[in-house]
């Protein structure tokens, strides 16, 4: 529980660094690379149909809503990711990092629960992303690990 604990501290620096540098150009995984995309999520022994998005808040920040309709209700939240820049790679893919809050809401269960998230993007052309990412909550009576795949629209 204590390694956890370093997560929001680990963040919040590469956060800190992102803001404080200036860069020349739109990055990779920020401003300008958006997307909204049908996606899939299995965790908890069910698979699940929902939205996934993307959109770039800074040059190295992302803000990724979603929305999830598992049965016996509705789940959606945000994470705030740092978006690692690997424009000088070979391959268009953006992997990240993060923190979130998803709520739960159906019948007597609704619940809360925050969650730290790592994945990558894969930009396959100009209009069309691929995405992936693993979200493990931070109280697992609430939640459960989940793992997240899609392909959107980029705009």
């Amino acid at each position: 529980m204590k390694n956890l604990l370093l997560l929001p501290a680990i963040l919040a620096s590469l956060i800190a660094a992102a803001i404080t540098q200036a860069p020349t150009a739109a990055l990779a995984g920020g401003i300008g690379n958006n997307y909204i995309a049908p996606a899939f999520t299995f965790g908890g022994g069910q698979s699940v149909f929902g939205v996934n998005s993307k959109l770039g808040i800074a040059d190295y920040i992302s803000l990724r809503p979603y929305v999830l309709f598992p049965s016996g209700g509705t789940q959606f939240g945000t994470s705030l990711t740092y978006d690692f820049d690997l424009r000088q790679a070979s391959i268009p893919i953006t992997p990240f990092v993060g923190l979130g809050v998803g709520f739960q809401s159906g019948g007597a269960n609704n619940n809360t629960n925050g969650f730290a998230q790592v994945g990558a993007d894969l930009n396959v052309s100009e209009s069309v992303a691929l995405l992936g990412s693993v979200a493990i909550p931070f109280d697992s009576n609430n939640g459960e690990t989940s793992v997240t795949v899609g392909a959107g629209l980029r705009f």
